[in-house]
């Protein structure tokens, strides 16, 4: 018999509540802190309120508006911003493999200086506080506004920018893919072996994992998290 422990999210994801950042960053946006991803696809649901979602990706900068019950997926690569110009965005974030974008797979715009120096980048990073959270989104939109200035003047000079940035952030992140690659085998690499398994199991009519089956309530944890773009409230795997 199995236990409440096996219960993992679909797919080895993890779920997140996010209440945007609604102070005033350097460039009068209101909003959260421009970063990528380098693993990890993720999708944003929104609950309640009205915002945007600022991307930048090979193809250029872009903006997706954000309303109740619009979707928005993306993946590994797609520079990402939220903006809440009404202070009222609120949304569900769904992170693939076990919710590391919240955990380690992150990397901000910050400005060719910090990004070239780690134990700058390392410093910067912290945010123990508001302040601290506020600051970081700060220096990322300095590097963000870099980043899509390079494009205003042309694509040739977006894609060198942006391929600058991918190989700090590549670079940076060196000492985490180990740390990165038992996540992903832990989460979704189980979650699909054991579905094959089930498969298997289907094929030659053997119901017994069937017997096993269980549930599990999942409620927010009630106090928040200071993130990159808001105010977490993680839902944890059981």
């Amino acid at each position: 018999m199995s236990s409440p422990s096996d219960v993992t999210f679909p797919g080895g994801t993890l779920i997140t509540r996010l209440r945007v950042y609604d102070t005033l960053a350097p460039d009068g946006q209101r909003g959260g802190t421009p970063h990528v991803h380098l693993l990890c696809t993720e999708l944003y649901l929104t609950l309640q309120g009205t915002g945007q979602v600022e991307l930048l990706d090979a193809s250029g900068p872009n903006i997706v508006d954000l309303s109740p019950g619009s979707a928005l997926v993306f993946t590994p690569g797609t520079i990402h911003r939220l903006l809440n110009p009404n202070r009222d965005l609120d949304i569900l974030v769904i992170m693939a493999n076990n919710g590391l974008p919240e955990n380690g797979d992150n990397t901000p715009t910050f400005p060719e200086h910090v990004l070239s120096d780690a134990d700058a980048f390392a410093q910067h990073m912290v945010a123990d506080t508001l302040a601290d959270a506020y600051h970081r989104r700060d220096l990322a939109v300095e590097g963000y506004l870099a980043l899509k200035a390079a494009f205003e003047h042309s694509h040739q000079a977006g894609q060198v920018a942006l391929t600058a940035f991918y190989e700090h952030a590549t670079r940076l992140m060196q000492p985490h893919l180990d740390a990165w690659r038992d996540v992903v085998t832990a989460g979704p690499l189980a979650v699909a072996q054991q579905s094959l398994a089930h498969l298997t199991a289907l094929q030659a009519t053997q119901m017994d994992y069937l017997h096993q089956a269980q549930h599990a309530t999942v409620a927010p944890d009630a106090i928040e998290r200071i993130g990159f773009c808001g105010h977490l409230s993680p839902y944890p795997a059981p």
